[in-house]
């Protein structure tokens, strides 16, 4: 069989180093060619100056470690010895979805000097990703734009067309270049010559020649730069250029293909040269119809029209995707926490917001029931509950807040209802009656024997009573020896101080703030009550929108425009935009289905209505999160808890926050040891 394909490899790659330990190159090779079946014949085939197995393992390399999918632990002498190991963003990628692993989609990842293609696919040739990486390298103002497609405007130019690499230069021109792999020859076949290349293995090709599809492309190009409303404005010199990087050209092919065109082997060490030698060849054969190039602009333009994503003029909401997906992986501190877990079955890990505790919780809680154990996953807040019970969804993981814990063991174990209570008596009595219950669950004919957990995880533990915390381990099939996790941070605690936890160790510390950006965790320092530090390592984001109202009307007007602004000017769906308040619902000037313009407010948003804003308290939003966050009224927050309100409020906001009116000022006497 043939050696499969690059994008084949990906995949396998990575699930071998998916269990935390390091590989060496020559390990990987030989467990790939033992996953591929590969024969003899097999390993010994060749593309270009390499076996191709060596060079589907360099690849991998290049683009698993320029991605941040893999780090790489240099040999000083042998490549061969290389080690690999697997990143937390490689884990959580290839656990969501290991079909969208692409050499394209790992491109989207790393930011280089080549841009891809609207056209781009991921069936890029070796030689073509070999040359890329020389025009990596190229200084500006060199742009490079990798894999363009096109529909032409003239059916002369055939239906469709690409270019495998354009180089544009805003004085020079813009080169449409062909690239060809292996070593290249053509023949005489018949009234024609016929293009071929041999790859080291010794197989060949029939190829198209390079010098045609060059020329025809820049035809179609001009036709297009000519009609485009970003382009047509300015003049382009378009001219065509072949790439042969596995071969040597010592003259002229044919009197239409000439040797100053191609760019063969031995020119690759001096590409920049190369190319400036090329444009000054055809400038100096321009006619005045090609010959101009309207500098900077006309480049622009270029990108703009063959690259979609429009990167020059981004929305903010494409901005916020492209924070999002670097805030929402897994640091390598998160990922070293799990590994630490997996020889701890009990441990409290502590951290400050953003720094993900939720989302291990969520990530340790999978790990334990996909291993068959059943898992007790708590919180104190009833809509996080909610939500958590909507993402994490298998039978092996029970999610609930305490005092719904209460009820359910108490209708295991068969006992009255206790929502007979008040609430006050209800709570207060709470951890005796799950201790009742637990006990009556513990007896030998009680038949519900199977209802008991293997662990227990913990999340906002802050917010947990002394009390609730004695019951507890006493649902678990092993009180003693049962797996307890318990995550809390500090700073959150609106209702009562931790203590009391069945954890006698040092807790674990998250320290890097993996949610917000850096100007939203910057904003939240002032409010921290505690001394431990948390740093971030997320994008830099925009600074707070501090927008001044000094009565309720100037509010809603101003909370309008801010509507308007974020959801029909800068494309933000109104299901990522949260209005928070300290009041709650009975005290707020938000009403329930009030309109702003075209916006309705909600208390019960289900985030399904296009137009509809979901408005909540800061306690009710405690542990979930949104692009966007809006604060209002926070003057009225009580003054002894106000750091804490202000601080939950800003955390829950994964790129931008809009504050309309003031925030509270920090108490200078809230931190402590």
């Amino acid at each position: 069989m043939a050696i499969p394909s690059q994008n084949d490899f990906l995949v396998p790659f990575l699930r071998i180093l998916v269990d935390g330990n390091s590989y060496t190159r020559g390990q990987l090779m030989f467990r790939l060619g033992k996953h591929f079946e590969l024969s003899e014949d097999d390993l010994q085939e060749m593309s270009g100056n390499q076996f191709t197995l060596v060079s589907r393992i360099a690849w991998c390399d290049v683009h698993f470690c320029k991605a941040g999918f893999a780090d790489k632990q240099q040999h000083p002498r042998e490549s061969i010895h290389d080690s690999f190991r697997i990143t937390s963003l490689g884990l959580r990628e290839l656990h969501r979805n290991p079909a969208q692993i692409t050499v394209g989609y790992l491109q989207s990842f790393y930011r280089g000097n080549v841009l891809r293609g609207a056209g781009a696919d991921d069936t890029t040739s070796d030689a073509e990703v070999e040359l890329k990486e020389r025009l990596e390298a190229l200084p500006p103002p060199f742009t490079v734009i990798h894999s363009v497609k096109w529909i032409t405007h003239e059916s002369k130019y055939g239906s469709v067309g690409e270019a495998d690499f354009l180089i544009a230069h805003p004085q020079h021109g813009v080169l449409v270049l062909e690239v060809k792999g292996g070593e290249i020859f053509t023949e005489r076949e018949g009234n024609s010559g016929q293009w071929y290349s041999r790859s080291r293995s010794g197989r060949v090709n029939e190829i198209h020649d390079p010098c045609v599809q060059a020329e025809r492309s820049c035809r179609a190009l001009h036709d297009w730069l000519e009609h485009d409303a970003r382009t047509r404005r300015f003049r382009y010199a378009i001219f065509p250029a072949v790439a042969l990087p596995d071969s040597y050209v010592d003259g002229d092919l044919r009197m239409d293909c000439v040797q100053d065109m191609f760019i063969d082997r031995t020119k690759l060490d001096n590409l920049e040269q190369t190319l400036l030698d090329i444009y000054a060849f055809w400038q100096r054969r321009a006619d005045n119809a090609n010959k101009q190039m309207d500098g900077k602009a006309a480049v622009d333009g270029l990108i703009d029209l063959a690259v979609p994503t429009r990167q020059l003029r981004p929305r903010i909401a494409d901005i916020f995707e492209r924070e999002r997906r670097k805030i929402e992986e897994l640091t390598q501190q998160q990922y070293r926490v799990l590994r630490l877990l997996r020889n701890h079955r009990r441990a409290a890990i502590v951290g400050g917001a953003g720094t993900g505790k939720t989302m291990l919780a969520m990530e340790k809680a999978q790990q334990l029931a996909d291993s068959g154990l059943r898992v007790l996953f708590l919180c104190f807040n009833r809509h996080l509950a909610t939500w958590l019970g909507q993402t994490l969804k298998t039978e092996l993981i029970h999610v609930s807040t305490f005092h719904a814990l209460v009820g359910q063991a108490r209708n295991w174990a068969r006992l009255p209802d206790a929502r007979q209570l008040g609430w006050d008596e209800f709570n207060a009595q709470a951890p005796d009656l799950l201790f009742d219950a637990v006990s009556v669950m513990r007896s030998p004919d009680s038949g519900v024997q199977d209802k008991f957990f293997d662990a227990i995880i913990v999340d906002e533990a802050q917010d947990f009573e002394p009390a609730w915390w004695i019951p507890l381990p006493d649902i678990l099939k092993d009180p003693n020896e049962g797996i307890f996790y318990i995550f809390f941070d500090d700073n959150q605690r609106l209702y009562i101080q931790v203590s009391n936890i069945p954890i006698q160790a040092e807790p674990l510390i998250l320290d890097e703030n993996c949610r917000n950006t850096r100007m939203i965790h910057a904003s939240l320092t002032p409010y921290t009550v505690t001394s431990e530090e948390t740093v971030a390592n997320g994008p830099e984001g925009r600074p707070i929108e501090m927008i001044p109202a000094k009565d309720k009307q100037a509010v809603r007007k101003e909370l309008q425009r801010v509507l308007h602004r974020l959801v029909n000017e800068d494309g933000i769906a109104a299901k990522e935009i949260v209005m928070l308040t300290p009041s709650s619902e009975r005290k707020t000037m938000w009403q329930e289905g009030e309109t702003l313009g075209n916006f309705r407010l909600s208390w019960n948003s289900d985030g399904r209505s296009a137009n509809t804003i979901e408005v909540s308290t800061i306690y009710r939003f405690k542990g979930l999160e949104r692009s966007v966050v809006i604060l209002t009224e926070m003057q009225q927050a009580h003054a002894d808890i106000s750091d804490q309100l202000t601080y939950v409020g800003l955390s829950r906001a994964r790129h931008h926050v809009v504050v309309i009116g003031d925030l509270p000022l920090p108490n200078p006497h809230g931190k402590h040891g």
